[in-house]
């Protein structure tokens, strides 16, 4: 049978190099050779399955990752466990010198257990063996900043996956944290924002398996990405990049109404909005600002999913009904509604700054007399005047349900490169 197995691999040489490794274990798990020696089992080598990247150094990698062991004496597999935790496999795939089985997504890391042994252990109904194998944690990733303005001494939240093994946080100007407080499930860093003074840039989280950097630059209240700071010339607090347009929302400096900012906000309060009210110029219920030519004409046909709108939000009162309708010219808009979705059915950040991010592509244009439900953006020639010139603005208005109360304050609008 082996010979007939053979010559049929001959003509099969057009397959993929993993097909063939898996259909050659297969075969020879079918044969009659596998009786095996009765001597222990004997590990050689761990690859992928596919032959193509194979390496001779590969002595670690992910759960959930399928794999080829290769050794001596491997017939008759009673149990394989990685790092203790015992793992499903076909006994198909398992002759005297192969076993194809995937490492469980479940299997003990590093980052779970310090002491885990980073060992494959093997029973056969002869012996038993183990090889030293590293089960590796994927590199940090962050999917978002708590506050990326955040005031120094405030709390700073950075949300993210495999945030394990971290060995320090770096924020702009080269400031090193290494007090800070993580969650067992790798989603979550709480620490105290360091003062940055007027230093801006990307936080970078540097880990054992990897590094993660911000999308968007921390401490960019006043820089050249900044639509409106809403601080005007002769204020305190920060660099003016006013803009506003004097009208729809209460613009204020306030350090008491909503703490935790610099220099000046918008505040948005109004009540008694019935469902279906669209009249979004009446009662507080908008932010208007002048164009900025913050481009250039070259921006213009570059990828809109390479950039974001941020800004910051703090709220007095759960938010449960309405839409901020976030607008670029006439013809795109975002339905800012983070009530939607969320438990309860209501937003509140409890009197503390946010940073919300909104990527440009998510900008849509009208469908059926409805903004922001039409085709999304694609450059961002689509979103800004020519030249590369800024309009934005926002407008709350009512849907389904009416609104009792509002009050919220907004700060800092910037677009930032996020790609």
């Amino acid at each position: 049978m082996t010979r007939n197995i053979f010559t049929f691999i001959r003509h099969m040489n057009r397959l993929p190099l993993y097909l063939l490794i898996l259909f050659t274990v297969f075969c020879f798990a079918c044969s009659k050779d596998d009786s095996g020696s009765g001597a222990p089992p004997v590990v050689t080598g761990v690859s992928l399955l596919d032959a193509s990247k194979t390496d001779s150094t590969f002595t670690g990698t992910l759960p959930g990752t399928l794999i080829l062991i290769t050794g001596q004496n491997l017939d008759g597999i009673v149990k394989i466990a990685f790092n203790g935790q015992s793992a499903y496999f076909n006994p198909t795939y398992n002759t005297s010198t192969h076993l194809i089985v995937t490492i469980p997504d479940n299997a003990p890391t590093e980052a779970t257990d310090p002491d885990v042994p980073n060992t494959i252990h093997i029973i056969t109904n002869h012996g038993e063996t183990s090889y030293s194998f590293t089960l590796e944690i994927p590199p940090p990733s962050i999917a978002a900043i708590s506050n990326e303005n955040a005031l120094a001494g405030d709390s700073l939240i950075i949300y993210g996956s495999s945030l394990w093994l971290i060995d320090k946080i770096v924020f702009p100007g080269g400031r090193e944290v290494t007090d800070f407080i993580a969650d067992d499930a790798g989603t979550r860093i709480g620490m105290i924002m360091p003062a940055l003074g007027d230093d801006t840039g990307r936080l970078l989280i540097q880990a054992k398996y990897g590094n993660a950097v911000s999308d968007g630059p921390l401490n960019d209240h006043q820089s050249g990405n900044v639509i409106s700071n809403l601080t005007a010339d002769g204020e305190t607090g920060e660099k003016a990049v006013f803009n506003w347009a004097w009208w729809g929302a209460n613009r204020t400096t306030d350090a008491n109404l909503f703490p935790g900012t610099r220099g000046g906000y918008l505040q948005n309060i109004f009540g008694g909005v019935g469902a279906g009210d669209g009249a979004w110029w009446n009662g507080n219920r908008s932010g208007n600002f002048n164009d900025v030519p913050m481009f250039t004409a070259a921006i213009m046909t570059e990828q809109a999913a390479n950039y974001a709108l941020k800004f910051e939000i703090s709220t007095k009162e759960p938010w449960t009904a309405g839409v901020n309708v976030l607008r670029f010219g006439d013809n795109y808009a975002y339905r800012y509604m983070p009530w939607s979705g969320a438990a309860g059915a209501k937003f509140e950040t409890k009197g503390a700054w946010q940073t919300v991010t909104v990527p440009l592509s998510a900008f849509k244009t009208v469908a059926d007399g409805k903004e922001g439900t039409g085709a999304g953006a694609q450059t961002m020639g689509d979103l800004l005047k020519a030249g590369g010139v800024v309009a934005f603005g926002y407008r709350f208005i009512t849907e389904d349900a009416p609104v009792d109360v509002y009050n919220a304050a907004y700060d800092n609008f910037r677009i930032v490169k996020i790609r």
